[in-house]
């Protein structure tokens, strides 16, 4: 014990006589060092995950947050939400229907059947409202404020149908200002997608949102097989019609007291 204390006497006896001697011979040359600048950080992304606005940090499962401007990226050649396979890491979207009634699996967790009754356990929820029929979790994107993938069981906040997880989609809210936007994209093969959106404040209380989607595509593929409805002289499969809209009514009579309506259209062809 007592050769120990010695050696540890010793070896800090060394690191005072060592830092001493440092500062001797730096002393004299001192200057004074600007600080260093800052590192520019990344700005904070606000979830609601668990229904409350939350740093995605502080999220005690996995959650994938979209912004506006990914998905008008990613839809702005004429993607559906198919598309999201290649944006969120264990999500894959899969449809046997074309652009109608996708199938969604997370971690490899899925339902293969593509019965339009099948329950599916991955939910979409769409402004808080669980959208449990596959011909609505096919609807388009379109002014969308975020999109989240929330992986693993979520059956605790978001009730059943979620042991794989939630692709939850919050879209713009009518507020208290006059807004909107518009957007035109054209590409080949006759790929049009046109995007507008307005918030119309009514009153104090009443604030109205409308936004429209039209998204286009000529026929591309040749039918070799030509049946009885296809022109054996031109490209008879592979083109789409969609349009769609949305109208919110929001209605704030008191401070106790908030309600929201919603009416969704879509025409796909």
């Amino acid at each position: 014990m007592l050769r120990q204390a010695l050696l540890a006497a010793t070896v800090s006896g060394v690191a005072l006589l060592s830092a001493g001697a440092v500062s001797a011979q730096t002393a004299p040359n001192t200057q004074t060092v600007p600080a260093a600048a800052e590192p520019a950080g990344v700005d904070d992304i606000v979830v609601t995950a668990q229904r409350r606005s939350e740093n995605i940090r502080d999220v005690p499962f996995a959650v994938t947050a979209l912004s506006p401007q990914t998905l008008q990226e990613v839809s702005a050649g004429g993607a559906d939400i198919l598309s999201l396979s290649g944006r969120v890491p264990s999500l894959q979207v899969e449809s046997s229907n074309g652009r109608y009634a996708p199938r969604f699996y997370i971690r490899g967790l899925g339902n293969v059947d593509f019965d339009f009754t099948a329950s599916q356990p991955v939910s979409v929820v769409l402004d808080n409202v669980v959208l449990e029929s596959v011909y609505l979790k096919g609807f388009p994107l379109f002014d969308v404020q975020q999109l989240e993938v929330l992986r693993g069981p979520q059956g605790t906040l978001f009730g059943r149908n979620t042991p794989a997880g939630v692709v939850k989609i919050d879209t713009v809210k009518p507020s208290d200002e006059f807004t909107g936007f518009g957007s035109l994209t054209y590409g080949n093969l006759g790929s049009t997608r046109a995007e507008a959106a307005v918030t119309l404040p009514a009153s104090d209380t009443l604030q109205v949102r409308g936004a429209i989607l039209w998204n286009h595509r000529d026929d591309w593929v040749n039918n070799a097989y030509n049946p009885s409805f296809a022109n054996p002289d031109k490209d008879d499969l592979g083109g789409f019609d969609d349009l769609a809209a949305r109208v919110h009514v929001a209605w704030t009579p008191t401070d106790r007291l908030s309600t929201l309506l919603t009416l969704q259209a879509r025409d796909y062809d």
